[in-house]
């Protein structure tokens, strides 16, 4: 057996060798033979390349000729400009054709007399067209003559192209006859190649088939072989191994890997990780079984348990013989199999008919919670058959239309028999489309129930595909004439709190307006007092005076802030991009003097272009500037910053949002008195002050109009303070 396939060997290689040396001999011989018709092609076209400029050149004399001729009869200098054309066209013709006979001294030699010929001709015509000689075509003789000699001139020039046509026709045909010949030996030469070629292939094919025949049958043999085994291991639940004992590797096949609980291949096999899977129990048995095996070459039936991957603990049997191979290694072949007795999978069946008894007991508990389900939240539910446009109706579907639970066959026909005839229409094209394109949109309409009631209904639903392939759509029906009836109730009241806001607004306008008037005169009397009367008060008078001089100062703030929050809490103002740089440099120009008169130093990040009403944030930066002044500690200089960072709000603690929205984290931190932080939510509160009028002035409006503008912006705003520390002013704004 050996010695054929060394034959088979050496046939082939020889085949190969001769295959190898026939190709690069043809290679050689059509590479050459091709070189051949490309250099005759070559020359065809080089010769016809020559007899067409030849053409050419005559046709350029011949219009030079003809344009001179018109020049001296009409002597009109328009019959120039075509004879220098055709001057310049003969001289690249002779560029051109010098090119091309450079390898060829006959047709050299000729072009060059030819070139002389035409040279002495133009010296004639040149000496008309510069004037040397007066031309008088019937008095003067040397015109004559020279025209006589022209017109010979150029009877020689024709016979020389004519010549060299000739010469180039010659080299035409003896050209054209050996391109014909080696033409004709092309097919004859690429006929042999192609019967050499097939004869060498032929003979391979032979050789090659013969052999690949009989690896073909092995290979088959062993294919149907391999998955008998295979299968047979699947199904009979055993694996088996090789362990090579001259190296002390192991091979497991797949379903070996799958009776430990792993996937196939998925680790290296070795006796140390096989030992991972057996139970601790049996270890010791087993490493007594591996090591019988290195003694006696040999295991009689062994059985031991492992714990699989998945954790389920297996009983194995194993058996392994000595083979050895044809070049004298030693193998033992083994058998693993799963003998776990029958009483388990009893246990499974027991355990699985347990596991449908509780999930069958599980969907009566739901059915009965969906029904209880569909009562409480006023709604049905509804299956419609695409199949056989069958429709079932859940118990609560009944009793919305006013009937006892399945007290009739549902239909769609016969639901649109309760639907309000001023909704069919809307109803019917809901079912068409839901026919058409198995989907059913979610509409409002009225049905007439079984006692005459109109109720208002909403329905959805959705198609699907059960376990058998049927497809259905599955919808709900809600009764939502109470959510209807409340959404207008909501609608009318809205209404009618638009319409007192409206009117709170307009009465805190005027009476803000109607207070600043009697405020202005009281103001205006205190201020004449002081001027011309307050001299003539006792102490107690000047006293009482200054007193209300401050009450109506502060009346005048009080109004000015209440002005502002009313301001403030109308939103209406569209949110557009607004620069806060700019707004911010803006706050601190209106706050520049009192900025200067605290020698306050104020710093602030690049901040960035938000969605926002452009004076309510120039409001809010003023206001917070201003609570920072105020409250800043005696004797130090108030030190303020504002800057900002993108966030995620579910990694903000403060706004208690855990979505994944972004927005602008802005912080506002001074250095001033600070308060305790119980009172951090308080301060926002309309006129809530944490200190006396006398401490420190103010209407407690401030925070409040800056909450409501945080507010406007869908924001928010938060404090944190220590005493003697400062405050940090938090807040948010939507990315």
């Amino acid at each position: 057996m050996k010695n054929i396939k060394y034959k088979s060997s050496v046939y082939h290689k020889i085949i190969f060798a001769i295959s190898l040396m026939v190709l690069l001999f043809i290679g050689v011989i059509t590479i050459k033979h091709i070189k051949n018709i490309s250099d005759s092609s070559k020359l065809l076209m080089h010769t016809y390349e020559v007899n067409l400029e030849l053409e050419h050149l005559f046709s350029s004399i011949k219009d030079s000729e003809n344009s001179m001729r018109g020049f001296i009869i009409t002597k009109d200098s328009i019959y120039l400009k075509p004879y220098q054309k055709a001057t310049t066209d003969v001289n690249t013709s002779f560029v051109i054709l010098k090119k091309l006979v450079e390898d060829n001294p006959i047709e050299q030699k000729k072009l060059q007399s030819l070139f002389e010929i035409i040279n002495k001709r133009y010296e004639f015509i040149s000496n008309y067209i510069e004037g040397k000689d007066r031309i008088n075509m019937d008095e003067d003789y040397f015109f004559k003559k020279n025209f006589r000699e022209s017109s010979e001139l150029l009877e020689r020039i024709r016979n020389k192209l004519n010549e060299m046509i000739a010469l180039e026709e010659m080299y035409l045909k003896n050209r054209n006859e050996l391109y014909r010949s080696q033409i004709f030996l092309t097919p004859i030469l690429t006929l042999s190649i192609l019967f050499i070629t097939l004869v060498v292939l032929i003979f391979a094919y032979y050789k090659i088939n013969k052999d690949v025949e009989k690896l073909q049958n092995a290979n088959l043999s062993l294919s149907k072989s391999q998955f008998l085994s295979y299968q047979a291991e699947i199904l009979s639940e055993f694996g088996t191994w090789e362990w090579e004992m001259h190296d002390n590797s192991l091979i497991y096949s797949d379903n070996l890997y799958r009776i430990l609980g792993v996937e196939p291949q998925s680790f290296v096999a070795t006796n140390e990780k096989f030992l991972e899977f057996v139970h601790p129990e049996d270890i010791k048995h087993v490493d007594d079984i591996i090591q019988k095996i290195m003694d006696n070459h040999e295991l009689p039936y062994s059985y031991f348990r492992i714990i699989r991957a998945d954790g389920a603990i297996r009983n194995l049997r194993a058996t392994g013989k000595l083979f050895v191979d044809e070049r004298g290694n030693k193998l033992i072949l083994g058998v693993t199999e799963d003998i776990t007795n029958e009483s388990n999978k009893t246990d499974l069946l027991k355990t699985n008919y347990d596991d449908l008894i509780k999930v069958n007991n599980d969907l009566k508990i739901f059915d009965q919670s969906s029904k209880q389900a569909e009562i409480l939240g006023n709604y049905g539910s509804w299956i419609l058959h695409f199949d056989n446009l069958e429709v079932s109706y859940s118990d609560n579907r009944f009793r919305l239309l006013g009937h006892k639970p399945q007290s009739f066959k549902p239909s769609i026909e016969l639901f649109i028999d309760f639907v309000h005839p001023e909704d069919k229409q809307t109803v019917e094209e809901a079912f068409i489309k839901a026919k058409a394109d198995k989907i059913f949109p979610e509409i409002d309409y009225k049905v007439i129930r079984k006692d005459g009631k109109i109720r208002r209904f909403k329905t959805s639903g959705t198609s699907f595909v059960d376990l058998s392939g049927r497809q259905s759509m599955i919808g709900t029906t809600q009764d939502v004439t109470e959510d209807y009836n409340k959404s207008l109730h909501i609608k009318e009241r809205n209404k009618e709190l638009e319409q007192k806001i409206k009117e709170l607004n307009e009465f805190n306008h005027v009476a803000s307006h109607d207070l600043q008037e009697p405020l202005r005169k009281i103001q205006t009397f205190i201020s004449r007092i002081n001027d011309k009367e307050k001299e003539n008060l006792s102490d107690f008078g000047k006293e009482y005076l200054s007193r209300i001089e401050s009450a109506s100062n502060r009346m005048r703030v009080l109004i000015n802030d209440l002005l502002q929050y009313s301001k403030t809490s109308r939103s209406e103002a569209q949110l557009v991009p607004i620069d806060l740089n700019i707004v911010f440099a803006d706050s601190l120009l209106e706050l520049s003097q009192n900025i200067e008169d605290t020698n306050a130093e104020i710093t602030n990040t690049n901040l960035p272009i938000i969605n926002g009403v452009d004076f309510q944030m120039q409001q809010l930066f003023s206001n917070l500037i201003s609570n920072s002044l105020k409250y800043s500690k005696q004797e130090i200089a108030p030190i303020i910053s504002l800057s900002y960072k993108i966030v995620v709000a579910k990694d903000e603690e403060l706004i208690k949002d855990y979505s994944q929205r972004k927005f602008f984290k802005f912080e506002f931190k001074d250095n001033g008195i600070g308060f305790e932080q119980e009172h951090a939510e308080k301060i926002f509160l309309l006129f809530n002050r944490l200190h006396g009028k006398t401490e420190y002035q103010g209407t407690g409006v401030g925070l409040a109009i800056c909450k409501k503008i945080i507010e406007n912006h869908n924001g928010f705003i938060y404090a944190t303070s220590a005493l003697n520390v400062g405050t940090t002013f938090t807040f948010y704004i939507p990315v």
